[in-house]
This record gives structure tokens, C-alpha cells and sequence, in this order.
């Protein structure tokens, strides 16, 4: 597993190695520290702080253990798989991922509910056919944050990645006429300095706003600042149930597709816009092969409309969590029969004798961009500043923005403008 420790503090540099901090552990942050670790005459120190508990960002897997710490199942509940890739480039970096056994494709039965009309007796779902369709479903071994573990446990040349997780990075610009044979970015957390960096690489785009503490003493461009008046965060809520038995459902991945007909959509599937059998994919059953685990993911309009509620208006974190898992496990539950029936499925065993072994509700803040102005960012892979030897990138740059290929390209354009800079 990461390794996770605290840098020590520099007061200035002893020595002409670059130091680099990246906030942020998500497909950008580790793509970026990847490539530098990669990059010819490795002269990098790199740090990459994460405030969560494990690495991943949106493709994070939540464990759960016994009180000896043992896994007793687990959930993708961010990123549910990558697709085909559309780029050379990051089909080449997925064929090594595979090649090292950290990806493998998820070989499922995918379906999609839709309202073929108004009424919501006309509920269709239709069965995708395995490989015709031509699309790729691929996910981490064993767990979707897998790749990110890998790509920041790996060494080159007896030089590794340092990982510090549970800790909110804050970075402080340092003033000009202090820089003399000093580095001009300090992190702190609270009131512990964790370093002293020469370039620092931020990963999401939610520093930019003006509340935000990781960057208030940073003094950065004005230019990235105004990347929230072009850019939106979706919020997006999931569920993760572990219930004692298999679901009589034939597919692994459900879609709910509100576009055929939102009203019917919303009065039959409420909060859903997608729904897996976690279990199903490669080497998740763990040592527990007798609970199905299933992952929740609503729609964007109906996680607003949840998390809008009167009643969650100064809710404590806990208390949406809460509300995000009651509505979405009724909300699965009571639409079980009905996929049955629409499947053909025999209806003989009652939804009512399922049991729910666990489940948990995610309220995720910034699942996805939302743009005003995509032109602004289509056309760059990331946003450097070299004065200011800082670096912004994520998955709402490029052409393949919201995509974990857009995530990995931005990350690598970061580390290679990095490289540019230093002349490396």
C-alpha cells in the first residue's frame, strides 16, 4: 500500500535537486508525479499531498474491514470504469497498465431503462449485446484506485514518490525578497510546515475559489482564479449496499436514462442514474464471495434536487451521507420489481426478503466539470504560470474533459511544461 509520511521542512535548498509538490492524488496528480519520476535524468523530489483517507480522488475504492483489519468487501464509488480510449497516447499507457495486471476489462452484462413514452407502463429495458457495440469497459485490479497506487509506488533509479494522505495541504507563496537560496512555495497543514517546494502542481480546479484554504496565501495568477467563472462543479450522490445474496437482476451496469422521458423517469427511479453490481468485476469478491456489493450513482438533476432539500439546509456532512443512503436504497429497492419485469425475470422471490447487510451514502462535492466557456480550456492540456513556477491541471482541460484520459493527458502536460521550465 502508499506509503504515508510527513516531508520534512527545508529552509532553503541544500543541494540542486527540484522539488515538487503536487496537491492532489486523482488520475492528474499522479499522471503528473509519474512522468516526472519517468522523465530522463531524474533530478525531481516529489511530494504529492492528498487530504482523504486513500489515494485516488474520484477513483477512489471505499474498504470495509473487521476490528482486525481484514477487508471484508468494497466499493468503486467514484469513477465506475474507463471507456475506449480516444487518443494513441492513452491507449498505449492502458495496454501497460494491463500488461502490469493493474487494469483488466470488465467483462459485464450492460443495460439501459428508458420511457418509450409518456405513460409508465411503456418502461423499457433493453440489454446491451456483448461486444458488438465496440465499447471497452475497463477497471483497476483489484480495486479502480489501483492504478493510482501503482503509479505512485513505482521507482526509478532507487528514487521514489513521497505520499503524505490525511492531510490538507496549504500552500504559501514566498515573498520575493525572501527567496535568496530559498524554494517559493512552503506547505503547511494547520500550523505544521510540511515542506519547501520549487514548483508547485495543483489538480483541482476547486482552489481556485476564493474560500478555498489551499491557496489563499499563494498569491497566484489572477488568470487561474478565474477559472470558476468558466467552469462548474457537478455534485453527484452515490450509495454503496452489500446485501447477504445476489440480486435476481440480469445485468452488472445500469444506465437510467432521463432524456426519454424525464417525468416518467423521475416518478419511477426518483434519485438513480446508474446502478452496478460491484461484485461482478475482476477480483472484487475478496474474501467474501458470498455478499454481492452494488454501487448507486444518481443523476445530476436529481442529486441538486436531493441535496436542495429543507431539511439539509445546515445539515452536518454526516446527516447528508444519511439522507443520500435512506433515499437511494428506497429508492433502489422499489424500483427492483419493476427492472425485474421488465427483464423477464422470474418474479417469484419477493424484494421484500432482501437483506441489507450494510450501506452507505457519498455525497461527492465536485464530481464532475460543468462548462460556461469549454473553448477557453479545449484547446490546453493545463495552465502554467513559469514566474510563479506553478502548474494547474485536471480533468476539465482538453478535449477529452470529464474523462479519467483527460485527467492522465493534463496531469503529463503539467510534468512535461514543468520539465520545459527547468530545462530537463
Amino acid at each position: 500500500m502508499i506509503r504515508r509520511t510527513t516531508s520534512l521542512a527545508l529552509s532553503a535548498k541544500t543541494n540542486d535537486r527540484i522539488k515538487v509538490a503536487i496537491l492532489g492524488s486523482g488520475m492528474s496528480g499522479c499522471s503528473a508525479a509519474a512522468t516526472l519520476l519517468d522523465s530522463p535524468n531524474n533530478n525531481f523530489d516529489i511530494s504529492v499531498y492528498e487530504g482523504g483517507r486513500g489515494i485516488g480522488g474520484r477513483m477512489s475504492t471505499r474498504r470495509v474491514t473487521d476490528e482486525s483489519g481484514n477487508q471484508l468487501y468494497q466499493f468503486d464509488h467514484g469513477c465506475q470504469y474507463i471507456s475506449t480510449p480516444k487518443t494513441e497516447c492513452f491507449r498505449k499507457e492502458l495496454e501497460k497498465w494491463k500488461e502490469r495486471g493493474w487494469m483488466k476489462p470488465w467483462k459485464g452484462t450492460f443495460a439501459t431503462v428508458s420511457a418509450a413514452s409518456t405513460s409508465s407502463s411503456d418502461i423499457e429495458l433493453s440489454i446491451e449485446e456483448p461486444s458488438l457495440d465496440g465499447k471497452e469497459k475497463y477497471v483497476g485490479y483489484p480495486a479502480m484506485n489501483t492504478v493510482c497506487e501503482n503509479l505512485l509506488l513505482q521507482t526509478k533509479s532507487e528514487q521514489t514518490i513521497n505520499v503524505v494522505t490525511g492531510k490538507q495541504a496549504r500552500a504559501v507563496a514566498v515573498h520575493s525578497e525572501e527567496k535568496t537560496g530559498q524554494s517559493p512555495w512552503q506547505l503547511y497543514h494547520k500550523d505544521e510546515l510540511l515542506g519547501s517546494y520549487d514548483w508547485l502542481v495543483v489538480t483541482d480546479r476547486n482552489s481556485a475559489q476564493e474560500l478555498r484554504p489551499d491557496l489563499a496565501d499563494a498569491n497566484i495568477n489572477m488568470e487561474f482564479k478565474q477559472v470558476n467563472e468558466h467552469v462548474e462543479s457537478v455534485k453527484s450522490c452515490t450509495t454503496m449496499i452489500a446485501f447477504d445474496e445476489p440480486l435476481p437482476l440480469p445485468f452488472d451496469g445500469l444506465t437510467f436514462d432521463y432524456n426519454s422521458n424525464k417525468a416518467v423517469m423521475r416518478e419511477e427511479f426518483k434519485s438513480l442514474g446508474w446502478a452496478a453490481r460491484d461484485s461482478s468485476k475482476p477480483g472484487r469478491s475478496g474474501n467474501n464471495e458470498i455478499l454481492e456489493c452494488w454501487v448507486l450513482q444518481s443523476n445530476p438533476e436529481e442529486a441538486l434536487r436531493l441535496l436542495e432539500l429543507d431539511e439539509l439546509q445546515g445539515a452536518t456532512l454526516p446527516q447528508i451521507r444519511e439522507k443520500i443512503r435512506e433515499q437511494m436504497v428506497n429508492d433502489f429497492i422499489d424500483c427492483i420489481p419493476t427492472l425485474m419485469a421488465k427483464s423477464g425475470c422470474d418474479d417469484s422471490k419477493q424484494v421484500s426478503t432482501l437483506k441489507i447487510v450494510d450501506s452507505m451514502g457519498h455525497r461527492w462535492g465536485a464530481a464532475f466539470p460543468s462548462f460556461i466557456k469549454q473553448e477557453l480550456f479545449k484547446e490546453m492540456e493545463c495552465q502554467v504560470f513559469p514566474e510563479q513556477q506553478f502548474v494547474a491541471c485536471g480533468d476539465y482541460f482538453g478535449t477529452y474533459a470529464a474523462r479519467v484520459e483527460g485527467a492522465f493527458l493534463s496531469g503529463r502536460a503539467a510534468a512535461n511544461e514543468v520539465l520545459k521550465c527547468v530545462g530537463r
